[in-house]
């Protein structure tokens, strides 16, 4: 047993496709606008190109996990140094001399610090100390120079950054001795200030210090007390700077071995890229295409939604809630071609087999009432009731039934047009001057159809409604029970006039013609209750002027034609078991 829900499933697939067959003009046209749009877009975009420089950044490594700057120990290694290296390479300082050095105020697409900035990307390499400096630029050339620029500057920066923490050091180390600014730096080093026997020479010296200043007030400088005072600082002072030369030589034996090399090193320079990353044309063309072909879906469903119009059985039977008699399909005449044409040609079409199954259909939907005469009406004007009426007319003559069809539209008469009949005398001219009925029997004219009689309007009258509210017009529905086997009027819409309503006192069956994607659902609503009101029963509605699109339209199509394709193919004689 099928599941309901696949089955639901499927039958909201068949009525999305069927949508989609019959909005198919809305979805090519909003593909066809969003596809050229992309198409222009990408084509006259200006191309950008992209270069790229390899780097690949050693974790640091010191003795200890330390260095020492004037004594004091400073962490060189954090869990966070990648993500603080990535940082650094788009820092602004560093941005900035980059764009100084190549001059890119200059250029056209760099005229701000923060255009760069937009630039430059940082993309490390997964799993990996490897890293790769992005630039973007229209220029391949400009791109290529601008990464290589900055994977210098940083690797550059990186070391000068290394040796931070012991440039003060250096500073101190690197003078001459000759310079009393530089002693002075040697022996303000931590190294040498703290040393116990530099402290004791210091404090040695300044007793003799202080005992020359005392002996000073009693000896000239040229007593031999003060000549052997002054000998003995000088001897000091000499020892003091021998050991200050020694500790600052061991710091910097020390210190040439904790210096280290750079980490960080560039693997590739950029060469100038031959292929633009920006646009990506075929990209942009298949997402054009994409999103063409689901806003055109989706504005195709706005459309179905938004659209009130009747197309198919069910909007009929669950919308209008009338009985569903069939549909006519779209069918083009030539100028010499009467409307039933296909009811008479040799060969059957699916517009002959639409009218003979609405004829069966109409017997079956007024079999308890015997309807054989009715009406034939629409909502409005244009919606091709004169044309159904004719076929109908035609297909019931052609089961060999008497039918005579009136012309009872007063106002817009054409069955006269459709058969290429006289139209001057007709039914107007007995409802103003009929005295018998039987004055009708030379109004009627013979068709090309045998079988089928024809009662045009006749001259046309200025008072239509007063003529249909005459009691001769129950004379001439009474007569045509009597000598007709079926009797179908041509009635007008229902709207904006009533002339319907009068010929539903006499005959009160009517058939409803709407047209296919044209006829809206709440006009023919309110036309059928009006029908209803005025005590006319609708025994169904049919459907007019169908186009080729659909689903249901198409498969109904098919079938008729592998029917009737198997029928001629079978043998016309069987032999008998």
């Amino acid at each position: 047993m099928p599941d309901p829900q696949t089955q639901e499933q499927e039958i909201d697939l068949t009525h999305y496709l069927d949508i989609l067959l019959r909005r198919r003009w809305i979805v090519l046209a909003t593909l066809t606008i969003v596809f050229l749009s992309t198409a222009l877009f990408t084509f006259t975009q200006q191309p950008v190109y992209q270069a790229s420089t390899l780097l690949v950044i050693e974790k640091e490594r010191s003795s200890g996990g330390a260095v020492y700057a004037n004594g004091a120990m400073i962490e060189s290694s954090n869990d966070d140094y990648y993500q603080t290296q990535y940082k650094l390479m788009k820092s602004e300082s560093l941005l900035q001399k980059v764009y100084d050095e190549l001059k890119l105020a200059q250029t056209q697409d760099f005229k701000t610090l923060d255009s760069l900035k937009k630039a430059v990307t940082i993309a490390p390499v997964m799993r990996s100390r490897l890293v790769n400096v992005k630039a973007d630029s229209h220029s391949p050339s400009l791109a290529a120079k601008i990464t290589n620029t900055l994977a210098q500057q940083f690797v550059e920066d990186n070391l000068a950054n290394q040796l931070f923490i012991s440039k003060e050091v250096l500073q101190a180390l690197q003078v001459k001795d000759s310079d009393p600014a530089s002693r002075r730096m040697h022996e303000s080093l931590p190294a040498v200030v703290n040393n116990s026997l530099i402290q004791n020479l210091k404090a040695d010296y300044a007793k003799l210090q202080s005992q020359t200043a005392d002996m000073s007030k009693r000896y000239m400088d040229k007593h031999p007390a003060m000549t052997s005072l002054r000998s003995n600082m000088a001897a000091l002072q000499s020892q003091i700077q021998s050991e200050t030369d020694k500790i600052v030589q061991s710091l910097k034996t020390e210190l040439s071995g904790q210096l280290k090399g750079n980490n960080v090193r560039i693997i590739d320079l950029a060469k100038s890229p031959k292929e633009p990353i920006r646009p990506k044309k075929l990209k942009y063309l298949l997402l054009g295409a994409m999103v063409g072909s689901a806003l055109g879906f989706l504005l195709a469903l706005l459309v179905e939604m938004l659209d009130q119009s009747i197309r198919t059985q069910e909007d009929v039977e669950s919308k209008i809630n009338q009985p569903y008699l069939g549909t006519v399909p779209l069918y083009p005449l030539k100028q010499d071609q009467r409307v039933y044409h296909t009811l008479l040609a040799k060969e059957t079409s699916l517009t002959s087999e639409s009218v003979r199954n609405m004829r069966t259909m109409i017997d079956f939907a007024g079999v308890s009432e015997g309807a054989k005469q009715f009406l034939v009406t629409s909502s409005v004007q244009e919606e091709g009731k004169t044309y159904v009426g004719s076929n109908l007319a035609t297909a019931f003559a052609q089961l060999g039934e008497k039918v005579l069809y009136i012309d009872g539209d007063l106002r817009r008469p054409k069955i006269h047009k459709n058969f290429h009949i006289s139209a001057k005398h007709g039914l107007s001219d007995f409802l103003v001057s009929g005295k018998d009925v039987e004055e009708l029997d030379g109004l009627i004219q013979t068709t090309n159809v045998p079988g089928l009689h024809v009662l045009v309007c006749g001259t046309r009258p200025p008072n239509p409604s007063e003529l249909l509210n005459t009691p001769r017009l129950a004379a001439v529905v009474a007569w045509a029970k009597k000598h007709f086997a079926r009797v179908v009027v041509d009635c007008t819409p229902m709207f904006p006039i009533h002339d319907t309503l009068l010929w539903g006192r006499h005959i009160p069956n009517a058939i409803f013609v709407v047209r296919y994607g044209k006829t809206r659902i709440n006009l023919v609503r309110n036309a059928v209750e009006r029908m209803q009101t005025g005590g006319i029963k609708p025994l169904g509605v049919a459907i007019n002027a169908a186009r080729p699109g659909s689903l249901a339209y198409a498969s109904y199509g098919y079938y008729y034609k592998q029917y009737y394709h198997d029928y001629r193919a079978e043998p016309t004689d069987t032999p008998v078991a």
